[in-house]
C-alpha cells in the first residue's frame, strides 16, 4: 500500500513513540543498558578502594626510606613493595574489565543510533516523495479541484504540517548524526585507552616479577644474615667508590690516548645503543620503581633481554677497566672521548681487555644479569644495565644515545 503524506506522518509519529525514531532513547534493550551501566560503576568503586590501598602502600614505603637501612627494614619494604604491585596489577585488571563494558555500552549506542538514522532516512524519503507529488498540483487545481474552501484550507495547513515536520525531522537526523560521530570519538578514545591500560598491566607484572626476585636475591647474598647484609653494604659503597676513585685519572689518559691516535668517528657527540632494545626500558635513570634504590640510586638503564645477547660499544673508546663487581657483576667500563664513560654490567661473559681499543659496536661482552649465573651481580633477572658517566658522574644515558 502506498504511503499518503498523512499516512507517513502518522507512521513517522508512530515509531517514534515505540523507540525507534529521533525523540527516543539510542538504547532500546534498557535493561541490558542498566546492568552494564551497574556493572561499570561497581567496578570504578572497587578501583577507587584499591587506589586508596595502593596509597597507604605508598605511604608505608616512603615511611622506610626514611629509616635506617636494616636487612629486616628491607625485606619489609620489599614487601610492601610486592603489596602495592599487586594491588596496581588488580586495578590494572578492573580498569581494562571496566573499559571493556563501556565499550559494549558505547558500541549498543551506536547500533541504535544507527538504526534510528536509517528509519528517519526511510520516513524522509516517504514525506518527500508525497510533498513532492503534492506541490506537483496547479494552484488553480488546488482552488478548483476541491469541494469547498474548507477543505482547500484543511490541505494547505496539512502540508504546512508536513513541511514543519519534515524540517524538524532533518534536524533531529544531524542531531542523531552528531550524537554518531561521538559516539564513535568516543569509542576510538576507550580504544586506546585500553591498550594504555594493558600495557601498564604487563608493565607492572614484569615489575612484580622483579620485586619478588630482589627479595630472593638479597636472601640470596646476604644468607638472610643482618652481618652479612652490612658486608654487602660495604662493598658496594667501596665499589662505587673505587669506580670515582679511578675514572677521573683514566679519562683524561685514555681519552688523550684517542686524539693522537685519531681513532675518533665523526658522530663523537652520540652514542649508539649497546644492541637493539627490542623489550624496551625495564629500569630508567634514577628510577624511582627500582626494587634496590633503598639501597643506592639506580644509575644508569636496565635494558632486558636475553642472556648471551652481544653487547657493542655504544661510541669508539679505550676500556678502562673489565672486572666483577659484588653488585654490577661482570661489568666493563669504556672510556670515550667529550669526557664520556659507558658502564656495561651484568655480563654473562666479557670479551675485551683491560687498555683495549674498541670501535663503535665492537662487542665488549655477552648480557647476563639471571640471579645465580656468573657474572649476574645483584640483579633481578636477565638485562644489561647499561650506563653513562660524564667526568666521572653518572648521567640519563637516554640524553646521549642515538635517538633512532
Amino acid at each position: 500500500m502506498r504511503l499518503t503524506p498523512r499516512r507517513a506522518l502518522a507512521t513517522f509519529l508512530t515509531l517514534t513513540t515505540l523507540g525507534l525514531g529521533p525523540a527516543s532513547s539510542f538504547v532500546s534493550a534498557a535493561e541490558d543498558v542498566d546492568q552494564i551501566s551497574d556493572e561499570i560503576d561497581q567496578k570504578k568503586s572497587h578501583i577507587d578502594q584499591l587506589n586508596r590501598q595502593i596509597d597507604q602502600y605508598r605511604d608505608k614505603i616512603e615511611q622506610k626510606h626514611t629509616e635506617a637501612v636494616t636487612l629486616n627494614g628491607e625485606m619489609e619494604l620489599l614487601d610492601n613493595r610486592v603489596a602495592k604491585t599487586e594491588l596496581e596489577i588488580e586495578a590494572a585488571r578492573e580498569s581494562i574489565d571496566a573499559t571493556n563494558r563501556e565499550l559494549v555500552l558505547i558500541e549498543m549506542q551506536i547500533s541504535e543510533v544507527e538504526r534510528s538514522l536509517a528509519t528517519q532516512r526511510e520516513l524522509l524519503k516517504d514525506v518527500l516523495r508525497q510533498v513532492e507529488q503534492s506541490d506537483q498540483h496547479s494552484t488553480i487545481e488546488l482552488l478548483f479541484g476541491n469541494d469547498s474552501f474548507s477543505d482547500l484550507f484543511d490541505q494547505l495547513e496539512y502540508l504546512e504540517i508536513v513541511n514543519d515536520e519534515l524540517r524538524q525531522t532533518l534536524e533531529t537526523a544531524k542531531a542523531s548524526k552528531q550524537s554518531l560521530l561521538a559516539f564513535r570519538g568516543d569509542q576510538e578514545a576507550k580504544k586506546a585507552s585500553l591498550e594504555e591500560l594493558s600495557s601498564e598491566l604487563e608493565a607492572k607484572m614484569e615489575q612484580l616479577e622483579r620485586e619478588l626476585q630482589a627479595k630472593e636475591t638479597l636472601i640470596v647474598q646476604t644468607k638472610a644474615s643482618e652481618a652479612e647484609f652490612k658486608n654487602l653494604l660495604a662493598e658496594l659503597k667501596e665499589e662505587q667508590q673505587g669506580i670515582n676513585n679511578q675514572i677521573a685519572a683514566l679519562q683524561e689518559t685514555l681519552e688523550r690516548r684517542l686524539y693522537e691516535n685519531g681513532t675518533i668517528d665523526d658522530s663523537i657527540s652520540t652514542l649508539s645503543w649497546p644492541f637493539n632494545a627490542t623489550k624496551g626500558i625495564s629500569a630508567t635513570f634514577h628510577d624511582r620503581s627500582y626494587p634496590f634504590r633503598h639501597l643506592f640510586e639506580h644509575s644508569g638503564i636496565d635494558l632486558p633481554t636475553n642472556v648471551g645477547t652481544t653487547v657493542g660499544s655504544a661510541a669508539p673508546g679505550y676500556v678502562a677497566w673489565a672486572r666483577e663487581g659484588k653488585g654490577y657483576g661482570y661489568y666493563v667500563m669504556v672510556i670515550h672521548a667529550n669526557r664520556l664513560a659507558t658502564i656495561y654490567a651484568h655480563l654473562s661473559k666479557i670479551l675485551v681487555e683491560q687498555d683495549q681499543f674498541v670501535a663503535r659496536g665492537q662487542a665488549v661482552g655477552l648480557s647476563g644479569g639471571k640471579p645465580g649465573m656468573a657474572g649476574a651481580g645483584l640483579s633481578t633477572g636477565p638485562h644489561l644495565h647499561f650506563e653513562v658517566r660524564e667526568d666521572g658522574i653518572p648521567v640519563n644515558p637516554l640524553n646521549y644515545l642515538d635517538a633512532d
